[in-house]
């Protein structure tokens, strides 16, 4: 007696085109949203009418680089009824919500038939997708990075920055520490302009947000710019004067030498109190950390700390750059899903805190954070710490540091 043929288990490539055809169709549906003003997960749950987090998971498979990485993002039976209705009733055509709930259950039942179980499908998916960004075009990226710094006449090894995110003392409102710079930043040509701005807080509408106090993380004498850390910086520094773009204040560089003879380390860093609200308050939701880069720059470095009050157990930023090429000049967000650009970001989570953090050419950077966390009553222990690195990172582009505050 034969026994009966087992069901042929599907292939790799029959669930990437399925996994395809669901992002596709996200972004059909997000984008037959009428007048939504952008693609955050704040954007969607106005614009839709649902929970936050299931606005996080759209956002997500809308914009997943590869396609296997959205996988663990995708919504339940529930949820998908949930968004469909939402579609529905704010004006998204019903064919277009068709597509998108067929796609939906197709991707679901091909991935579980291709992997035996939806806990398999989600592991086997992140397993192909962790390696996925190292195929991406790094080396169009370091030929970019080439012309750029010819054209722009600056270059500069490392650009980095680092952001400790803590509440108050009252425990209503987000401080930020903040501190930014550029390792082996050098001038090519001598009428090159190269200026580094002060940090800005713009809320989820777009307006920029007054903050109540903006003080310099290390003392300096009269003599230097204001919010230049000093014990950073290189010893000898290139001209460097304050001015004001846009009502931004900045650094910005002087005539000097030219070549080698120009490279140094510029640090500096500011303490920025009452930046938003804890929680989802008063045109804020969740912390949006936005790293804009305008100097050609070998590689970024985002370094993220965040007191563990204002994290979920488990959760994890989102990092994703941004090209700026169509932005306003005074837009931080939102973004469309068009502007996310696959830059092989790396995002790791440091095990000892601040004691691991390390930019090449600064040193003390770590010694520098802890002592001024401990200043400011701070522990360094309550902190979890990310890292994000890009290399070769396009210009002008924003890297970006999403993540959902507790009971939002």
């Amino acid at each position: 007696m034969r026994s009966p043929e087992r069901a042929k288990p599907a292939a790799v490539g029959e669930v990437r085109e399925e996994l395809q055809a669901l992002k596709a169709g996200t972004r059909d549906l997000l984008a037959g949203v009428p007048g939504i003003p952008g693609f955050r997960p704040v954007d969607l749950e106005k614009a839709l009418g649902i929970d936050l987090k299931l606005a996080w998971k759209l956002k997500h498979i809308a914009q997943s680089g590869d396609p296997f990485a959205c996988v663990r993002h995708l919504p339940g039976p529930m949820a998908l009824q949930i968004v469909a209705k939402a579609a529905a009733r704010c004006g998204v055509p019903k064919a277009t919500v068709d597509r998108w709930t067929v796609a939906m259950r197709s991707a679901q039942q091909v991935g579980v038939k291709w992997a035996g179980s939806k806990r398999a499908f989600e592991l086997l998916s992140a397993n192909i997708s962790s390696g996925a960004d190292g195929r991406f075009i790094s080396e169009h990226r370091r030929k970019l990075f080439e012309g750029g710094m010819h054209v722009w006449g600056m270059r500069a090894s490392i650009a980095f920055r680092v952001d400790v995110v803590a509440p108050d003392a009252r425990r209503k409102f987000v401080d930020c520490a903040t501190v930014r710079g550029f390792v082996g930043l050098e001038r090519l040509r001598f009428d090159a302009a190269w200026r580094l701005e002060s940090p800005t807080v713009i809320d989820d509408r777009c307006r920029r947000r007054a903050v109540k106090a903006v003080t310099a993380l290390a003392p300096s004498d009269r003599s230097q710019p204001p919010f230049l850390i000093p014990s950073l910086c290189s010893p000898e520094l290139p001209e460097l004067h304050a001015s004001v773009v846009g009502q931004v204040p900045s650094l910005e560089l002087g005539e000097g030498e030219v070549g080698r003879a120009s490279v140094s380390t510029v640090v500096h860093g500011a303490l920025l109190r009452r930046v938003q609200p804890i929680g989802a308050a008063d045109g804020q939701s969740g912390i949006f950390q936005v790293f804009k880069l305008r100097t050609p720059s070998e590689a970024q470095v985002m370094v993220f700390a965040v007191h563990r009050s204002l994290l979920e157990d488990g959760a994890q930023p989102d990092a994703t750059v941004y090209g700026d090429l169509n932005a306003a000049p005074e837009r931080s967000v939102p973004y469309s899903l068009g502007d996310r650009l696959h830059c092989g970001v790396s995002l790791s989570q440091l095990p000892k805190g601040i004691a691991d953090v390390r930019v090449e050419g600064v040193p003390l950077l770590a010694s520098f954070l802890e002592d001024r966390m401990r200043a400011l009553g701070w522990d360094p222990r309550a902190f979890k710490v990310f890292r994000a690195a890009v290399e070769y990172p396009p210009i002008p582009s924003s890297l970006a540091l999403d993540v959902l505050q507790p009971g939002t």
